[in-house]
Parts: structure tokens; sequence; C-alpha cells
């Protein structure tokens, strides 16, 4: 099978080195060149942003060159690339007859383009004729693959879109039964279009399964089901598919199904199901991490239905992992506010801000996200988060304990009670962080960052401190590259004398997360603790530099200033002594 792993590895530019910063414009590249540009500037400015990760100036650059440079079959290969990683299907498709193909991506790349183009058109012989040559390229190309049956079906020949006899084909490895198992679904949704609705659910209930994979069928089977008239079996697979996912389309399913003014959900068409088929072959790219293909079969998806907010969510998601957060910002920026997606577009927007360093714009994305839907319990956890970023417990708190007065904690997950005993702990309420922690191991009992928070608790109170160490000992063994942890078990053997032991420890924690405060001072009381006071004391002005809360900041000042009154005393005493031995010699 051909390797699709890098779609730019055939453009010879060099590896995808993206960078988030560093956008060159093309239109201000092109003023500055002026106004006759020859195609090696284009190329040249094309290159230049493929290597900072700029894919939309690359493909305006790579495509002008090549437009005015037909003849050069290199230029007109790197422009078709790019021109469909960013979306310029219509331009891709025009340079497609001219690419002479180097690589089996491109190869298959051509005809896929036609196929899709010529679905759109409603050129049913042409895109058989296309998606056949795809396959002839790459037999097992999922996207092809996925196709297939549906372009069978647009041009008249249902019978072989609903045929199994080339499963086999397609091999027997877990790749390959998930690929056979996602076209027996288009099969069914075929059979619905036909009316077949008999052999419809009958695929369909050999597909779907409660439980974990209940998101792979249950979505369409639930849609099934509703057109059937069968609201009760319908609402159960939503129910099960929101259960394992809380996926924004099962939730409004229940919404819609639970509602006075219930409308059935449309069936799609051949055109919005190959659109579908594409966008899951792009999904599964991508969790296979080829983010380059999964961002083409992305984009063919949107060239034939641009209207699914899920897939702008999807667009994002590839954008951030090929290190265009800007890109990523504006595909999640495009979700409407009134989308099932919007909250969740909201969220990914948050994330991506704050891991710039940005968390005003983070803090009122959130609050205007709150405004439209203020009990949403993820918008509220990322609010009380930077909340507790900026070290407003108080107002992380009530914001928390304001969503439980109005609508409860059943939902609440272990994340949540984890947050919030940090919050009771923040603000010394150390019995209510008690109880929060231990509603999260309620609920996940295995997580490390449960059982060291709770072992960590323990031993800083100096209440259980043999049994908060057994605790961070379980959370060691299932993390035990945290440097939190490791700074928790040393602090254990501090809290019981053991100061070389506690050392070990605490030092291999700095190694591993030098920027926390808290671990810092903890050498520093190490450090004291064996009377090595100039390390205790650099250790403390570090903590100072490393953004301390205020409370902490206190704390480690005056340890400072009674380090800095005992070395002054201890100077005194040494400089009398040598007085007086100087006054003894000369008499």
């Amino acid at each position: 099978m051909p390797s699709y792993a890098v779609l730019t590895a055939a453009l010879v530019l060099g590896s995808f080195a993206f960078t988030a910063d560093a956008r060159p414009i093309f239109a201000d590249a092109r003023r500055q060149l002026g106004g006759d540009v020859s195609p090696y500037a284009h190329f040249l400015v094309g290159r230049y942003a493929m290597n900072q990760g700029d894919i939309g100036t690359a493909a305006d650059a790579l495509g002008a060159a090549a437009l005015s440079d037909p003849q050069n079959v290199e230029l007109q290969e790197k422009a078709f690339l790019v021109g469909i990683l960013n979306g310029n299907i219509d331009q891709a498709s025009l340079l497609a007859p001219g690419v002479t193909a180097t690589s089996d991506t491109s190869r298959f790349m051509v005809p896929l383009i036609g196929a899709v183009t010529a679905v759109k058109a409603g050129k049913a012989p042409v895109a058989r004729k296309n998606i056949y040559a795809a396959l002839a390229v790459n037999s097992d190309g999922r996207a092809a693959v996925l196709l297939k049956p549906y372009i069978q079906a647009m041009n008249g020949d249902w019978k072989g879109a609903v045929d199994t006899s080339g499963d086999g084909a397609l091999g027997s490895g877990d790749r390959d039964k998930l690929l056979i198992m996602l076209v027996q679904a288009e099969r069914a949704r075929i059979h619905e279009l036909r009316g077949r609705n008999k052999d419809a659910e009958t695929i369909y209930t050999s597909l779907y399964q409660p439980g974990a994979a209940a998101f792979l069928f249950g979505p369409d089977y639930a849609g099934f089901l509703e057109r059937r008239g069968r609201k009760a079996d319908a609402r159960a697979v939503w129910t099960e598919v929101a259960a394992q996912t809380n996926d924004p389309t099962a939730v409004q399913a229940i919404q819609r199904i639970d509602g006075a003014n219930y409308a059935k959900p449309p069936l799609p068409d051949l055109r919005q199901s190959m659109a579908q088929a594409l966008f899951l072959a792009a999904t599964i790219s991508f969790s296979e991490r080829d983010s380059e293909m999964a961002l083409a079969t992305l984009r063919l998806s949107l060239h034939l239905d641009e209207t699914p907010e899920r897939s702008r969510i999807l667009l994002g998601q590839i954008q951030l992992e090929l290190r265009d957060p800007g890109a990523a910002d504006l595909a999640w920026a495009s979700v409407p506010v009134n989308s099932a997606y919007a909250n969740e577009a909201t969220l990914r927007r948050i994330w991506n801000l704050r891991s710039k360093g940005d968390s005003a714009a983070a803090l009122n994305l959130a609050d205007q996200a709150l405004a439209r839907d203020p009990n949403h319990l993820g918008l509220v956890m990322e609010k009380a988060s930077l909340l507790n970023e900026r070290h407003d417990v108080t107002g992380a708190l009530e914001l928390l304990n304001g969503r439980i007065a109005r609508v409860g904690s059943d939902d609440f997950t272990w994340q949540t009670w984890f947050l919030q005993a940090m919050l009771y702990d923040s603000a010394d309420q150390w019995d209510k962080a008690e109880e929060a922690i231990n509603k999260a191991r309620a609920l996940n009992g295995s997580r490390p960052e449960v059982l060291n928070f709770l072992g960590y608790g323990w031993i800083n109170r100096g209440d259980k401190v043999a049994e908060g160490i057994e605790l961070v000992r379980q959370a060691l063994a299932l993390n035990p590259k945290s440097g939190a942890m490791l700074d928790s078990l040393g602090w254990g053997y501090y809290k019981q004398g053991n100061y070389d032991q506690a050392l070990i420890y605490i030092e291999q924690a700095v190694q591993l997360a030098p920027s926390d405060a808290e671990i810092n001072e903890h050498l520093g009381d190490v450090y004291l603790a064996l009377g090595r006071d100039v390390e205790a004391t650099y250790e403390w002005q570090r903590v100072l530099t490393l953004g301390a809360s205020d409370k902490q900041a206190a704390s480690v000042q005056k340890k400072l200033d009674a380090q800095a009154a005992v070395a002054a005393a201890g100077n005194t005493v040494k400089v009398t002594a040598l007085n007086e031995t100087a006054a003894s010699s000369q008499r």
C-alpha cells in the first residue's frame, strides 16, 4: 500500500517547519516586488510561506507562479497540493490536468479531486471514472473507498452500491475492519435512500453496539429510527451516544425529541452523504496523526458541503496540530453562536488563547459564552480556572457554587470536583477541599492527580503523613515522571524528619518542574533543614521570580527576612571577634 503519511513530502519544500508567528502576507510581498512579478519570485514567497507554516500565503503564491509558468511541471504539482491544503479546490482542479505526478500522493489526489468536483457539478460519469482511477492508484485509499458506493448510486448503479463481494479485498487488519464497517453503514444509508428500510435496519442493528463505540454508528442509526417514527428507540440510542461522548449533536437530538415542536431529521442526500464520508476519512487520518492527509480530505468534504459546524471544529483542530493557531481560531470563530457546537468552538478558542498567554482575551470569550449559556459546565470550569490563574479564588468558588445552586452537581466530572478541591485548598478550607477530592476519587479513584492531591493534603497538614505517603506512592506508580508527585513524596519525608531522603526526591522534582514555585520553596526548606543556608536563600529568592501567589510570596519573604536577620547576627559576632583578636595582638 502506498504511504500518504506526509502530503507535503511531494512539495520538495523541506519539512513542515511550522511556526505560530511570522505570517508573510502575499499582497504585501507583491507590492514590494512591484507590478510584474516573475514566477520564480512567486515561488520564493510560496516556499518561504510553507516553511513558516502559512499555507494560505503559500497557496496564493505557488498558485500564481504555476499559472504564470504552466510548463513547469514541478511547480504545477506543488501548487496543486498546497491549493488542496488551503481549500482552494477550484484552483487545484484547474491545475490538476497539467500535473505530472511524481509521487503516489499526487497520483491519488489528482483523480480524487476530479471525482469530488464532478460530484459537485452533477457529472456522475466523470465522478465514476475518476474514483476508479483513484482506487487504481490505491485500492484501499480510505477517501476513495468511502466515496465509491455513493458515486455508484449517483450513476444509477444501486445494486453495485450495496454489493458486498469486494469487502474481503480490503484486508483483515483493525484499520481494514473499521473501513469495512463504515462502508456497511453507507450501504444502510443507500438502502434507506431507496426506500428499503428493512435492509437498512438489518445493517444498522448489526453495526450498532451500546457502550464506548456507540458514537461510531449510533448517530446514523438514531436518525434512521426517528425517520421511521420510533422516537423512543431513537432517544435511547441518542442517550447512549451522549452518555459516552457528550456529543452536542446527541444532546441537541434528545432536546428535539423531547420538545413540543418535534420534527424528524431529514435524510441526507447523496452529496451530503459523500461529504460525511470524507469527513469520517479525515477524522480517522487525524486520529492516526496524518494531519496533512486529514486536512486535504476535510477540504474536499467542505467543498461538497460547507454547512456542518463539526467540520469547522475538526478544521481548527488540524490547523492547530499543524501549528497555525491563527487559522485554527478563524475556523472555530466561524461556528455560529446558535450552533450545537458553539460552546465547543468557544472552549477551543479559549484553550488556544491560554496557550499563548492571553488570559484576558480568554476570559472575555468565556464571559460572552456564559452570557448565552450560564450553566454550561465546561465554560463554568474554564472561567473558574482562569479566575484561579489570576489568583481570584473567591470569584472562582462563587462561580462553581453558583452553578451548583442553580442546577445541581449531578453532571460534575472528576475534573470538576478536582478543580473545586484545589480552589478550597487555596482558600485554606481543607475540610471542603477534602470533601470535594473524595467525590473526585469516587468517580475516578485511579487518577494520579486525585491520589496525589489527597495524599499531599494529608502530608502537608501533618495529620496522616504515613497514609499520605502511601497515596502519593500509588500516584507515582501511575505517573513516575511527575515533578509535583515527586515533590509530594519528598515533602512527606521532610515531615517525618528524613531530610536526606526528602532532598533526593525534591531535587528530582525541581529538575522536572523547574518553574514550579511551591517545589522550589520546598527545596529551600530542605536545604535549610540540612544546614545549607546559602542554597536555601537562593531557592526562596527564586520562588519570588516564578509567579508565586501573594500568599506564598509573603510566606517566602518572611523566611528570607528571618534568614537575613540570622546572617546579620552571625556577621556581627564574627566581626567583633576579629576586632578583639586584632586589638590583643597590637597590645
